[in-house]
């Protein structure tokens, strides 16, 4: 069967079932993996009605939060930033991590959205940073191809392409050190959301380059969004745990996310240390190395798989 190719960050398996929302979950250890923007403009794009006051209320809601940010009312700033996080992920749930499961969890992250995005707003660095994004982006000059589309003069556009990948990945790296926002380690991990941020990007400019500048481009920020040809791994039939909707579970595997729900089913409770033989229970993210809890050997449950 043809599918796309993603691969699991957690074991390194590849994608195996089908999926039916933008997030990409391993089926071999449940680890929130990736991101297909294609679904992603699908959801967006399922209600035009619903998409044209989304785009009101965050014209209203940005001109409100760029007046708070030029009297330097912070707190005014934040309130205004949590409002419209909610209202994103409210009017397009599909856009939420599967990993934000509870009410707990959803606030949490709200308020990570909102006090990262004031910090950085008030920043004076990233102030400099967005300023010069800005002047790189409207230094861009556009003519039309032959086809009749119009496109962005390559070399200026590759400077801003250069700035705004060497700004994101130092973005990412400082989020991620920041204690304060831990809780994003386990709802988005750091190389998921660097895939993201360039993501975005990238389906943003590619219709405006030609092909061999796509190709530089997809070969810059790793998306060359190609598919392969692969067979179905050995495997049975099973059940979702949650919601009972049959679930293909491939062989040597431990959680199976399933699309009816968005929930993971564990299909292996425990595991035999592979030094003393005692039974010890799968952890909740079979990618990671665990101890064994009788001999304390170092165990990684996914090695023999994909090493």
């Amino acid at each position: 069967m043809k599918i796309k190719k993603f691969t699991c960050i957690g074991c390194g398996a590849p994608k195996v079932n089908e999926y039916r929302s933008p997030y990409i979950i391993c089926d071999y250890c449940g680890t929130f993996t990736d991101v297909d923007y294609t679904l992603g403009l699908e959801s967006w794009n399922e209600s035009p009605e619903k998409t044209a006051r989304y785009v009101d209320k965050k014209a209203d809601l940005m001109a409100r939060i760029n007046t708070a940010l030029n009297k330097n009312d912070r707190q005014l700033y934040r309130k205004l930033q949590h409002e419209y996080w909610d209202y994103y992920y409210t009017t397009y749930p599909a856009y939420l991590p599967p990993t934000v499961e509870t009410k707990e969890i959803y606030d949490a992250y709200i308020n990570v959205c909102a006090d990262s995005t004031t910090e950085y707003g008030f920043d004076p660095k990233w102030q400099e940073y967005g300023i010069k994004q800005n002047e790189l982006y409207y230094s861009l000059e556009y003519y039309y191809a032959l086809d009749g589309g119009s496109k962005v003069n390559g070399d200026d556009f590759f400077k801003l392409a250069e700035f705004f990948i060497d700004m994101t990945k130092e973005g990412i790296k400082v989020f991620y050190s920041d204690p304060k926002y831990a809780l994003m380690n386990d709802v988005v991990p750091e190389k998921v959301h660097l895939k993201m941020k360039l993501s975005m990007f990238v389906q943003i400019w590619l219709p405006y380059l030609t092909d061999d500048e796509q190709q530089r481009l997809l070969d810059m920020t790793g998306f060359n969004m190609q598919y392969v040809e692969i067979e179905r791994p050995a495997g049975r039939k099973g059940e979702c745990e949650h919601c009972k909707e049959e679930i293909y579970i491939p062989e040597g595997s431990y959680k199976v996310y399933c699309e009816s729900c968005h929930k993971t089913t564990k299909v292996q409770q425990s595991f035999k240390c592979m030094s003393c033989g005692a039974e010890n229970k799968v952890p909740d993210y079979p990618a990671k190395p665990i101890d064994c809890g009788f001999c304390g050997v170092e165990n990684r449950l996914i090695q023999r798989l994909f090493g």
